[in-house]
């Protein structure tokens, strides 16, 4: 039942995710989160989508961490590293220092070969349909070019993501019928 509940919880965490992304990223398309000087909601906004996605990557582990072996622990975790020194970060940052704005790139593309291997990991799998393996190892290296419309289309991406992992876990929850 706890392993149901984690999936449950990793797919709301990326659906979540998803939508903040996408919030996100039109905020900053349409300037809304320019419009009040010395507010950093960009900010917050931006350590909420982390953490959401966190959560979905967690929760995507659980339901095939027994299937993908090292490959996909070693893509996971890496993930998992850059996406908390990317949060580290912007709470440093919140608080008032540009100390850690150094790291923000090789943080972003720690995080986009991290999920890039655990596409590969996930693929390899074969727990959830091939598409989703691609999608992980497609998502970042499409959306970073991209800018601002890239954020928003990590959104959408992480929100079907989530959906999709949503519909696996009830399928897989389903208890089968007893026939006689």
């Amino acid at each position: 039942m706890a392993t149901s509940g984690l999936i449950r919880w990793g797919a709301i965490g990326f659906f979540l995710g998803g939508v903040t992304w996408l919030v996100l990223g039109l905020a900053a398309i349409f300037g809304y989160l320019q419009a009040i000087s010395g507010r950093e909601d960009d900010v917050v906004l931006y350590v909420v989508a982390l953490l959401f996605t966190a959560a979905g990557l967690v929760g995507l582990h659980t339901l095939q961490k027994e299937s993908y072996g090292l490959l996909g622990q070693a893509g996971l975790y890496f993930t998992l590293v850059a996406i908390t020194v990317r949060i580290l970060g912007a709470v440093i940052f919140l608080a008032g220092s540009s100390a850690l704005e150094r790291i923000s790139l090789p943080a972003t593309l720690s995080m986009l070969v991290g999920l890039v291997v655990y596409g590969v990991a996930t693929f390899r799998a074969g727990v959830l349909p091939r598409w989703y393996g691609l999608v992980l190892i497609f998502a970042m290296p499409t959306s970073l070019p991209l800018s601002v419309y890239g954020t928003a289309l990590f959104g959408l991406i992480l929100a079907v993501l989530g959906y999709v992992l949503w519909l696996h876990r009830e399928a897989a929850t389903e208890q089968p019928s007893r026939v006689r």
